[in-house]
């Protein structure tokens, strides 16, 4: 019986050990990243109008008719005829940065859900450990 208790003693022991090292290792290795040379010709307009351009018009477009934009904007008494002039009066830089910001925007948003997920995720393995350990 003695022989058995320090023998699982030492099982834990050296898997708590283990675990030790495994994760000390891990979180001192650097991430490895990538890098490119952007190219130089990406801003370029070609006869006024970019395509890129067109392709910020579009995301801005499918974003205002939204119905929850659509509805602040009535809200703001403005009307689907004088947004469309006020974007046609924006320059491709502005246009550009309206587009980068609707595409950083998560519109419907996730609440939280990752973390939570996450939270879930934690206390399932810390119960499943306790679980081992005490069954050990």
């Amino acid at each position: 019986m003695r022989i058995e208790k320090t023998s699982l003693a030492a099982f834990k022991n050296g898997l708590i050990g283990t675990l030790v090292i495994a994760t000390t290792l891990a979180m001192t290795l650097p991430p490895q990243g990538w890098a490119m040379l952007a190219p130089a010709n990406l801003m370029s307009a070609v006869s006024g109008k970019s395509a890129s351009r067109d392709e910020d018009l579009k995301t801005i477009q499918s974003t205002l008719e939204s119905r929850i934009v659509r509805q602040r904007l009535s809200e703001f008494k403005l009307t689907p005829e004088q947004v469309n002039q006020r974007m046609s009066q924006l320059t491709d830089a502005q246009v550009h940065q309206v587009a980068m910001q609707i595409r950083t925007i998560n519109p419907g948003g996730d609440a939280g859900l990752g973390i939570i997920v996450g939270l879930l995720v934690i206390g399932i393995l810390v119960l499943l450990f306790v679980y081992l350990f005490k069954r050990v």
